[in-house]
């Protein structure tokens, strides 16, 4: 692949892919939005000095272009929600029915931040003992397209309890379930793990969405197909003594407690699925215990509960992407709403990787062999393909180097 032709024309498609959101413009925010997009598509970085060199030659023109960018993206004055409902809206245009949207929280650390704004305590999973330092939280849905094999972020909330208006976590998740409830049109099947196993969770999950997958805790309170109130666990138990094992795993109507999740009208159907193996984690045995909506005796058997709730990993190979391409943790500033931006341009350039892989499958066949690494222990979906635009721009001239420090 020639490296100048092959950067010309996936700049194209990339402004071709931006087009729709308004951001060909020639100054003002989105202008920089548009650069930074651009920055993290070619140079794998959200460092807005990587950005800048994609179309500066001189050291002059790079520091007039950093006081341009940081200004426009802690602008207090320019509201982006109009925007970041667009890219809401066309990253959500992609998700079919049976797709899955896995869900997680993570943190974003700064361990050595002291003036970023909003700053709060968080435990950073990603060091040796998780420890507790600087930082924010972050909430993620992300699209896992079964039929292509592509996976980028829907969105990406990052939050801090010193924000303004901040009431509860609670709050906020409802809050955005909501709105990618209202994006996706209810397409999807959404996964989560034990962390949505909250009243407040649970309460929001049964009013916004029609089918999701959520693993409970085992003391999580059920009440049974006799009307009896018993103990996750042991419900599980008992489904596995007395019910037929089917597709692996064994199925049982259940309901939630009303004084514990708060319901409104007539409830769903609800179904706990228990696999009939265990598995070893933390040198201790574990399982998983599922409560599904909208699945059970719908088309969908309990051997697909297990295959889709098997893909919630695919939130994990999302945030390590996060780390390990975009390298969001670098992004130093001390505006939270250049925090919030940056985000939703992390998501605009994971989509366009999707895209990329879905409409163009030969050019990303060669992006890919760009890289010349072995995948192990296991392919992570788009992993290769910024890893060979990255060679492509470097190749190309554009910019001399990646600068991820």
């Amino acid at each position: 692949m020639m490296a100048r032709s092959a950067y010309g024309q996936i700049s194209a498609l990339l402004r071709d892919y931006l087009h729709p959101l308004g951001m060909l413009v020639d100054s003002g925010p989105l202008r920089v939005l548009r650069e930074l997009t651009f920055g993290i598509v070619f140079t794998g970085s959200v460092q807005l000095t990587n950005a800048a060199r994609l179309f500066v030659s001189t050291r002059n023109q790079l520091e007039a272009a950093l006081e341009r960018m940081s200004g426009h993206l802690s602008d207090p004055n320019w509201n982006h929600l109009d925007w970041a409902a667009a890219v809401l809206a066309e990253q959500a245009r992609q998700v079919e029915d049976d797709d899955l949207i896995p869900m997680d929280g993570s943190e974003l650390a700064k361990p050595y931040a002291r003036r970023m704004q909003y700053l709060c305590t968080i435990r950073d999973a990603s060091r040796v003992g998780d420890p507790l330092v600087n930082g924010y939280w972050c909430w993620g849905a992300y699209h896992w397209g079964v039929e292509q094999g592509t996976l980028n972020p829907l969105m990406l909330r990052p939050y801090s309890t010193r924000q303004p208006r901040y009431l509860s976590e609670n709050d906020l998740i409802l809050r955005w379930m909501w709105t990618l409830r209202e994006a996706t049109g209810g397409r999807g099947i959404w996964l989560i793990d034990r962390g949505a196993d909250r009243p407040e969770i649970l309460s929001g999950l049964l009013r916004v969405q029609k089918r999701w997958i959520v693993r409970l805790r085992e003391d999580r309170r059920l009440i049974g197909p006799d009307g009896t109130t018993r103990s996750t666990g042991q419900w599980a138990d008992w489904a596995l003594a007395n019910q037929a094992p089917r597709g692996n795993a064994v199925t049982l109507p259940v309901r939630l407690l009303a004084d514990q999740v708060p319901q409104y009208g007539t409830p769903p159907s609800l179904h706990l699925v228990v696999p009939v193996y265990t598995f070893i984690r933390n040198g201790k045995p574990d399982r998983w215990t599922l409560l599904t909506c909208g699945l059970i005796g719908q088309h969908v058997g309990p051997r697909q509960v297990r295959y889709d709730y098997a893909l919630r990993w695919r939130a994990e190979d999302a945030k390590r992407f996060l780390g390990q391409i975009a390298h969001v943790e670098r992004f130093l500033t001390r505006s939270f709403l250049a925090l919030e931006r940056m985000l939703w341009c992390v998501t605009l350039a994971g989509g366009f990787l999707s895209l990329l892989q879905h409409e163009e499958p030969r050019l990303t066949t060669e992006l890919e062999q760009e890289t010349l690494y072995r995948d192990r222990p296991f392919k992570i979906p788009s992993y290769r393909l910024a890893r060979g635009l990255q060679s492509v721009c470097v190749r190309s001239g554009r910019t001399p180097m990646t600068v991820n420090a």
